[in-house]
């Protein structure tokens, strides 16, 4: 398990590393933005309208204050870094390592959500505090949703991972993340919540991946989840990790054969 004990020093380094990059801070504000964009729309109509899909303008406050915080514990952006050293080469003096280069790109993942913590979690303390925010922040609760958000990071990383080995085959791995970057938006719970969304489209997000990379941790932070549907919650959501898991060990099992293969 030579890869679990070089985590300690991985995530020190890649803590150092996140503290001096300021430009990334900056990105990771100004991508807090739309949901308090979004939250502003939905109170005013819910204003005129009533409650949506039992959300009042309190709860649609709650919610959005929340999709901020949650969205940057389970944010990945690996893709481009995969990409680079694939296509560039980069990879191989990386292969030569004794860990999987993923390791890197993981630890550099988590060692950047305290940081991030630090910079989001004040403010949204404070607006949820001014504006009247409510949630179940119960020892139950709030264990519940930290498990779901460190299974909604396991599942973006992976994707975005299986997302990357494309680079072994085509040019456009980007492209491809792009796209999933525009689906997991809106079918997470990131502009609309999921509740509000039609029974049609509503039901088939509940075993798809995208409510556990966001909305699965808010539902249970804000209490509208029973214990059932939070355990089944688990299940779908942890069962993706395993599939997205094993997806990516045998596309990058094949990818490395014939990176090999060309010389890189």
């Amino acid at each position: 398990m030579t890869w679990l004990k070089a985590y300690p020093t991985l995530l020190k380094a890649y803590w150092a590393r996140s503290v001096e990059y300021r430009g990334q801070i900056i990105i990771w504000i100004l991508s807090s933005v739309l949901p308090l964009i979004m939250m502003m729309v939905w109170i005013t109509i819910s204003a005129q309208t009533g409650p949506i899909a039992g959300y009042d303008s309190i709860g649609f406050i709650s919610y959005y204050l929340m999709v901020t915080f949650v969205r940057r514990l389970t944010g990945v952006w690996i893709i481009w870094d995969m990409d680079r050293d694939i296509r560039q080469g980069e990879l191989s003096p990386q292969l030569l390592k004794p860990i999987n280069p993923m390791h890197h790109l993981f630890a550099s993942v988590v060692a950047s959500k305290p940081l991030q913590v630090i910079i989001v979690g004040p403010p949204i303390v404070i607006a949820s505090l001014l504006l009247g925010a409510q949630y179940d922040l119960s020892l139950q609760s709030v264990l519940f949703a930290l498990i779901a958000a460190w299974g909604g990071l396991l599942i973006e990383f992976l994707m975005q991972a299986v997302i990357g080995t494309a680079a072994f085959w085509i040019t456009q791995a980007v492209a491809i993340a792009e796209a999933w970057f525009w689906l997991r938006m809106f079918f997470s719970g990131g502009i609309i919540p999921i509740a509000v969304f039609p029974v049609a489209i509503a039901q088939p997000l509940m075993v798809l991946p995208f409510r556990y990379t966001l909305s699965f941790p808010i539902e249970i932070i804000l209490g509208r989840l029973t214990l059932a549907e939070i355990a089944l919650g688990f299940i779908v959501q942890y069962a993706w990790v395993i599939v997205l898991l094993v997806v990516f060990q045998a596309i990058w099992k094949r990818g490395l054969k014939l990176y090999g293969a060309v010389g890189a």
